[in-house]
């Protein structure tokens, strides 16, 4: 017995005695920050954090309120549906975008690289961007120095959302001049471009008028966008479109189509708000974004939100649901497509001067193009050239939010929001049906999100929670 006590003591000597020969430096190590993190891993990870978001997360929601999709049978009605909101129900998006995807492109925005580094700022401006158009007035400049190194601050003051959008254009331009200075490689760690910094040019011009035609609205960009036309290089055909791609294996699923099959499967069908507006139009394009009902072998859909009216022994067989170019497992997530941009380039030549007749032609074009559906005599029809300056902005603004279902259905909703004016309130009583069960009034639609509640809770320096139809700075 008193051999195993001192063979014992023995072991628990030599293991205090080497303890004791390490550094604190060596022991006191964060094991959820590894000190040799790669800015080619991490930026692999920021990108398909983004691209989560977009479709699990941004588009999920968003095909409800730009009424592309609505709920269907099988399951209790969803307060998104019925514009009812809470704060909770963004807490997850926050996060990850705010403690993953920006925090992984800061880091890698530091880089020695300025390639990668150039890519970072680029992806960061567009990751900021997306979250002004959702929330307003958020954190920004303080938004990110939570390490010791940058202040250890926990509680980032919120900014004003028109104050954020210049510093925007301001981290796009210092991104492109990072590719422009750059001498390194990049490779398969690009997920959306494979290291083609030229592609990333045009996508770092392509955002740049994004931002900029969402602020002209509210404020004179036009020498900016007059100069991004004139030298600026942009997405203009499918190879140029800006996505995240997904195999469709287990683990590398599209991320919409695995957050609904790992639940209670899709069950959204087609909202009459859309399949009405395309099929009264004779638009070519309906039955590549809707496919028959199985039961009846014809397109059928339901007013916006209405489902507890139909009968109740119907299922989802009775009614049209998107086609695989809009759900499947191998479906990429599009952060900017050449459809888009086009019509950014009509809306900017419409408005500043320019040949808006071609971009128009070109973005409708695209759609149909993507889609595999040939236009015939569609776009000659719709008679574009003929119209007044104020019926062709209608036409770019319809035409932009079509070719938007089920491939970016969050900018379909976005620039819903952005068209739709006083004035001229083309989506909100000529195009938008109230839902069946709104708590909003006849023709009042969503037009923000609720602020996260653990952001509200846990953040004193957080703006008081909103309205869900108070609008970001852009919003007329």
């Amino acid at each position: 017995m008193k051999n195993i006590t001192r063979i014992v003591s023995l072991v628990i000597l030599t293991f205090f005695l080497n303890a004791c020969t390490e550094s604190l430096s060596d022991i006191n190590i964060n094991p959820d920050k590894s000190p040799t993190a790669n800015p080619r891993q991490v930026l692999t990870t920021a990108m398909g954090t983004i691209g989560y978001v977009i479709d699990a997360q941004y588009n999920s929601d968003s095909f409800m309120w730009g009424q592309y999709w609505t709920w269907g049978p099988g399951v209790a009605l969803s307060n998104t549906e019925r514009y009812v909101g809470e704060a909770a129900d963004y807490d997850n998006e926050w996060i990850r975008l705010y403690a993953n995807a920006l925090a992984d492109l800061k880091f890698v925005s530091n880089s020695s690289s300025k390639a990668h580094a150039g890519i970072a700022k680029l992806l960061m401006a567009h990751t900021f961007q997306g979250i002004v158009d959702h929330w307003g007035d958020v954190p920004f400049s303080e938004a990110l120095n939570g390490e010791l190194s940058d202040g250890s601050n926990f509680a980032p003051e919120f900014e004003d959302d028109a104050a954020i959008y210049p510093k925007l254009v301001t981290m796009v331009d210092n991104g492109l001049a990072d590719i422009a200075a750059s001498s390194e490689t990049v490779g398969a760690e690009d997920l959306m471009y494979s290291g083609d910094l030229d592609s990333w040019v045009r996508f770092g011009n392509s955002l740049k008028l994004r931002i900029l035609m969402r602020m002209s609205g509210v404020s004179d960009v036009t020498t900016q966008v007059t100069d991004l036309l004139a030298n600026g290089t942009f997405i203009e055909s499918s190879s140029d479109i800006a996505a995240v791609p997904f195999q469709g294996s287990t683990g590398n699923e599209n991320p919409m189509y695995a957050r609904m099959e790992a639940g209670v499967k899709n069950f959204y069908i087609a909202s009459n708000t859309t399949l009405d507006t395309l099929i009264n139009s004779s638009d070519p394009r309906v039955d590549a974004f809707y496919k028959p009902a199985k039961n009846s072998g014809s397109l059928k859909g339901i007013l916006q939100g209405s489902i507890d009216e139909e009968p109740f022994t119907n299922s989802v067989a009775d009614y049209s649901q998107m086609t695989a170019i809009c759900y499947a497992a191998d479906n990429p997530v599009i952060l900017m497509s050449n459809w888009e941009v086009w019509f950014l380039r009509a809306e900017a030549a419409l408005r500043f001067g320019g040949d808006d007749a071609t971009a128009f032609q070109n973005a409708v074009e695209a759609s149909f193009d993507y889609l595999g559906v040939p236009p015939g005599t569609y776009i000659s029809g719709l008679n574009y050239n003929s119209g007044t300056p104020a019926q062709k902005m209608d036409h770019i603004a319809y035409q932009k939010w079509v070719s938007m279902n089920g491939l970016q259905e969050d900018e379909g909703w976005i620039e819903t929001r952005r068209f739709d004016t006083p004035s001229n309130p083309i989506f909100s009583k000529n195009i938008f049906k109230t839902p069946f069960v709104s708590v909003l009034p006849p023709n009042v639609h969503p037009s923000i999100w609720f602020y996260p509640a653990n952001e509200l809770s846990l953040n004193p320096n957080a703006s008081s929670q909103h309205s869900i139809t108070d609008k970001v700075f852009w919003d007329n």
